[in-house]
């Protein structure tokens, strides 16, 4: 018996080790080439110009299957026209699990794992830009008919001199034909510094933004997209040594239509300052667009593809920010080119529409 259960243990033993010796290398190379040029006049704006490089390589091994994964590497921004010790570099160094409905990550990862990227008004794209990791956890479930998402990020460890912050995000979406809905939640938190001073207090910002839309692209050939959607947008803010809260709420409305490498997004907005403590606290406490200090704000643009396929995303816009006082003027230019072990192993096959997705 006792021979039995030695050559039974042995045998198990010998199946895992072989699954888990069983490792690949894997890697991933993210280039992304940023032009922002900011004519702003709205008085909660700043106009400015963005122009640099971003280098986000990873590299790591996974097993069983890949279903497990440890990867490292960094992301390195350098402004155009900057001496090289002006850029900035972060590491990247996460855990990753990965299933055909599951997926999570932890440690510090790049954005771009998200399923959906978050409206303006919950992530600004200067800060997508700028910090192009999530340090903290992520989970994921994707099904048939709809997606869920959850993270928490770790954006600021409390020092001295630096107040401890962070932002939990859930945000999902349920499409079961050309109806759809879905949702975002936001809280984020802006606590003390260490032996902070008397007038420092901590600060909530709590969004809720309920949706539902049409997504009607089967409908409009020759269009190869068209879609609606309006939602509720409600934000609760406090700083705690006040005990007031702030409840601004406004509606939300947007139109996204391409026909082949042209596009149009219209994004409007109606109701209260979104952004209260903004002007206080800026974007230590709210994450979004500074535009949605306005009570009645709408943005519209105008995009060309230059190139949109499995590894290199292009794209030109011109942008109209339109408030009751002022309209504003911005230009971009992304590109992002992206290649890893598994876009690797599929390059001399048609991208069909497997396409590279934007970082805003």
């Amino acid at each position: 018996m006792k021979h039995i259960k030695r050559s039974l243990i042995l045998t198990i033993l010998s199946v895992l080790s072989s699954g888990i010796m069983a490792q690949d290398i894997l890697w991933d190379v993210d280039l992304t080439g940023f032009f922002d040029n900011r004519e702003y006049k709205y008085p909660g704006q700043t106009s400015q110009t963005f122009f640099g490089t971003r280098l986000s390589p990873e590299i790591g091994i996974g097993v069983l299957n890949n279903k497990h994964r440890i990867m490292v590497g960094g992301s390195w921004i350098q402004p155009m026209g900057a001496k090289k010790d002006e850029g900035s570099l972060d590491l990247t160094a996460y855990y990753h699990y990965e299933s055909p409905k599951f997926k999570m990550s932890f440690g510090s990862f790049a954005r771009t794992q998200l399923i959906e990227t978050l409206p303006a008004f919950l992530q600004y794209d200067s800060l997508t830009i700028f910090r192009p990791n999530i340090t903290g956890a992520l989970f994921q479930y994707i099904g048939h008919k709809g997606y869920g998402e959850i993270y928490i990020d770790w954006r600021q460890m409390q020092t001295e001199k630096r107040r401890e912050a962070f932002i939990i995000v859930g945000s999902g979406r349920w499409q079961p034909g050309i109806f759809y809905a879905g949702g975002n939640i936001v809280m984020n938190h802006l606590a003390r510094s260490k032996n902070a001073t008397e007038g420092q207090s901590v600060t909530d910002d709590m969004v809720v933004h309920p949706y539902v839309g049409l997504n009607l692209t089967r409908f409009v050939s020759p269009l190869d997209s068209l879609t609606i959607q309006c939602g509720y947008l409600l934000s609760l803010e406090r700083n705690r040594g006040i005990g007031t809260w702030h409840h601004p709420q406004g509606i939300t409305a947007e139109m996204l239509a391409e026909w082949r490498f042209i596009g149009l997004k219209n994004t409007f907005y109606a109701g209260g300052n979104q952004q209260p403590f903004y002007p206080q606290l800026g974007s230590q406490l709210n994450q979004g667009d500074p535009f949605y200090q306005a009570k009645l704000y709408n943005r519209t643009d105008i995009y060309f593809y230059f190139f949109r396929n499995r590894f290199v995303n292009c794209m030109a816009s011109v942008n109209f920010h339109t408030t009751r006082s002022h309209v504003d003027l911005q230009q971009q230019l992304i590109v992002r080119f992206n290649l890893n072990n598994e876009s690797w192993k599929k390059r001399n096959e048609p991208s069909g529409k497997n396409r590279l997705k934007n970082i805003l």
